[in-house]
């Protein structure tokens, strides 16, 4: 038995990143020192988190194959991969469209809901990205979800890149669909918490009163 056609959609997992990729953010305004491998460490938790929620287990590093694959009572659902450098050079494409998906059963022919590729780009070359990603997704057995984060080199940050924005769009039949585009800075989210905390600061805490005076008022 099949997960329903209307569970752990690719817009479900691109809602449920955004907002886990926000929380527990490795970084702020003035605490600006995560490295790779903190961003590498903060995806797995997101990727964690989302197959929580799906009902799923997460397996990481399957055989070597892929970072990590969401896994239902009946197999593998979503292979995913995480790419510091991008698209370029790299074989986290060829690895999700050739993907050898386990089942329980052992059933040949089954087939993933959809892959799922979280990776970087400069933002001039968002679009070269996707046609990338367009040619080498050609005649493959599933969508693809791309998780593109742009950024701009800056040295006010340990990691040498400021990013931009969340850009997420699914890939199948040859074609592109946006998804949704959304800051990759909490605080950059209008009218949250985290904006509140970078234009006003912290809400001060409410003193604590002193024992002394504690003791005055019982008298």
């Amino acid at each position: 038995m099949s997960l329903p056609e209307k569970w752990a959609t690719p817009e479900d997992f691109a809602t449920l990143f955004q907002y886990f990729w926000h929380r527990d953010f490795p970084i702020g305004q003035r605490a600006t020192g995560a490295r790779r491998t903190d961003w590498t460490i903060h995806t797995g938790i997101v990727v964690r988190n989302i197959a929580d929620l799906m009902g799923l287990v997460t397996r990481f590093e399957t055989g070597g194959r892929t970072d990590a694959v969401l896994r239902s009572t009946e197999g593998d659902e979503i292979a995913i991969e995480w790419e510091w450098e991008g698209v370029w050079g790299a074989n986290e494409l060829r690895k999700l469209k050739n993907y050898t998906v386990w089942s329980k059963v052992n059933k040949k022919g089954r087939l993933l809901k959809y892959a799922v590729l979280i990776t970087y780009t400069h933002s001039p070359n968002i679009q070269k990205v996707y046609n990338h990603v367009l040619e080498e997704w050609e005649e493959a057995r599933w969508p693809l979800l791309l998780i593109l984060i742009d950024l701009e080199e800056s040295k006010k940050f340990s990691s040498q890149k400021e990013f931009k924005n969340i850009n997420v769009s699914l890939f199948h039949l040859n074609k592109r669909k946006s998804l949704r585009v959304a800051p990759a800075f909490p605080w950059k989210v209008n009218n949250t918490r985290w904006f509140l905390e970078a234009t006003e600061g912290p809400t001060p805490r409410p003193e604590k009163e002193s024992r002394r005076t504690t003791r005055t008022r019982r008298n």
